[in-house]
């Protein structure tokens, strides 16, 4: 009766917080679309400039303490008070840092407007550690619903007044000022429901033991951000701001479908798996059946994406941007793994090992250091290209103690993604090719490219990828029975 529960509970939250996700999606989607044909590569390369400041020290504003709050299963209020207290001490500390700092980033970059521009947009920290406990404690409770409409509201309203902004000329400001007011809506959204408030507690014992755990998880987080923001920082600094303006359009665009189904994966399936993680059989095959859902689901995206890269930043964009094309092709190949790593390494924070957690890191930013000695001067691209070798690599240094812990190690899971693997490339390749013959591109023929390369791909997969469809089916078959059972 209580797995019944779970599941429909799990079912529920799986259908707000994907609901919510397409909504942010799709806001943040039509919002940057306006934004991009207003503004010019220049202004957002500037604000991902600072973006890559403020990055660095964003895991500095919770230390790994919101990752050690959420597996603990009997927390008390003295542990969320601890947590909180502790993240709003921590993010005040960031943003000074941030504003001593702003001057000395400005003159790296060679860009004098980047110091007002920092000390601005780092209020942000301070008000995105206000929600951290607010955020675990609904997630524990499985309430994505609440998540969800509050994410969503804050999307859009802070959206549209950076809208206005840009068309009242207001420049990169308008971007700032669109992040600055994401974070305060969604504060005043969750205290003003008044669901949970913290007291003046300060247990240093819970602080130790969240710490133990989340200090590694800090390190983690910070080797993991900073090798991922290597990139636009050498391009910003190496190139142009209009250079990275580009960049950063492409990896945008890439990060909407990764993000997406990362987040909607990890947060829903993370609480249910936590129930398996003492039967060891059953644990491996619900991997192995997650695997090949997302890969199915999220492969073709991706490939889809390569495949119809000119003709979505044509079409959307315009002109201008034609310069992310050739980026925005590579960088698809390079996102391709990003929710199977990441489901990965959720095994080893399902295990309580976060120790091994940060050897990988330490091993794959080793390997990235060799990558950018060896493809920086190939120029962007050859960045890219380094990317994307390094991306392979990764999954077989993730899935190494994979093996170890739940016996599912690399040869098992490229058997199960090659199926998928090779059905979307084919659509990919078949969509690059037609479009190129074709060199029409307008928003109807986009269209008519997006639903031909999904019935290609449907084609191919109900001739070669037969298991992986059904599977799909029944996967979302149960899930509205579960859905209507728990209603």
């Amino acid at each position: 009766m209580k797995e019944k529960t779970l599941k429909g509970r799990a079912a529920v939250s799986m259908v707000w917080l994907t609901g919510e996700r397409f909504g942010s999606l799709i806001s943040d989607f039509l919002i940057s679309v306006f934004l991009a044909r207003i503004l010019g590569p220049s202004e957002f390369g500037l604000i991902a400039m600072v973006a890559v400041f403020i990055a660095l020290l964003q895991p500095f504003t919770d230390a790994g303490l919101g990752s050690a709050l959420l597996r603990k299963k009997d927390a008390t209020p003295e542990d969320y008070d601890t947590v909180f207290w502790s993240n709003l001490g921590l993010s005040v500390a960031a943003y000074a840092i941030v504003f001593a700092c702003a001057p000395l980033v400005a003159q790296f970059y060679k860009q004098p407007l980047l110091t007002d521009i920092i000390r601005v947009l780092g209020i942000s920290l301070v008000l995105n550690s206000l929600n951290i406990v607010q955020n675990i404690r609904l997630t524990k409770l499985l309430d994505f619903r609440t998540i969800s409409l509050r994410s969503l509201v804050s999307n859009v309203l802070s959206g549209g007044i950076g809208l206005y902004l840009a068309y009242r000329g207001w420049s990169y400001w308008a971007l700032v000022i669109r992040q600055l007011l994401n974070a305060l809506i969604t504060n005043v959204l969750y205290w003003a429901a008044r669901a949970w408030f913290p007291s003046f507690n300060f247990s240093t014992a819970s602080f130790k033991d969240f710490f133990g755990f989340g200090s590694k998880m800090l390190l983690s987080s910070l080797l993991d951000t900073g090798f991922r923001n290597i990139y636009p920082l050498l391009i910003g600094k190496f190139y142009s701001a209009s250079a990275l303006g580009f960049y950063n359009r492409a990896v945008n665009l890439k990060d909407i479908p990764q993000t997406l189904v990362s987040q909607v994966t990890g947060r829903v399936s993370y609480p249910v798996l936590i129930e398996l993680q003492d039967d060891p059989p059953r644990l491996t095959q619900a991997y192995k059946r997650l695997m090949q859902l997302v890969s199915f689901a999220y492969f073709p995206i991706l490939m889809g994406l390569m495949g119809l890269s000119k003709s979505v930043i044509l079409v959307l964009f315009t002109d201008k941007w034609a310069s992310a094309i050739p980026l925005l092709q590579g960088l698809a190949f390079v996102g391709l793994l990003y929710p199977i790593h990441a489901l990965n390494l959720n095994i080893l924070t399902l295990k309580k090992r976060s120790d091994l957690f940060l050897v990988l890191e330490i091993i794959k930013k080793a390997l990235t250091v060799v990558f950018l000695l060896l493809t920086y001067r190939w120029g962007v691209m050859g960045l890219i290209y380094g990317q994307i070798a390094l991306s392979f690599v990764a999954l077989i240094i993730n899935t190494y103690y994979s093996k170890q812990l739940i016996a599912y190690g690399f040869a098992h899971q490229l058997r199960d993604l090659l199926p998928s693997f090779c059905t979307s490339l084919t659509m990919g390749v078949a969509l690059l090719w037609g479009s190129e013959q074709l060199q029409v591109f307008t928003w109807w023929t986009l269209l008519l490219w997006v639903v031909a390369g999904g019935a290609i791909y449907l084609t191919l997969s109900a001739i070669f990828n037969r298991k992986n469809l059904r599977y799909l089916y029944d996967f979302f078959r149960e899930k509205y029975l579960t859905m209507r059972m728990a209603g």
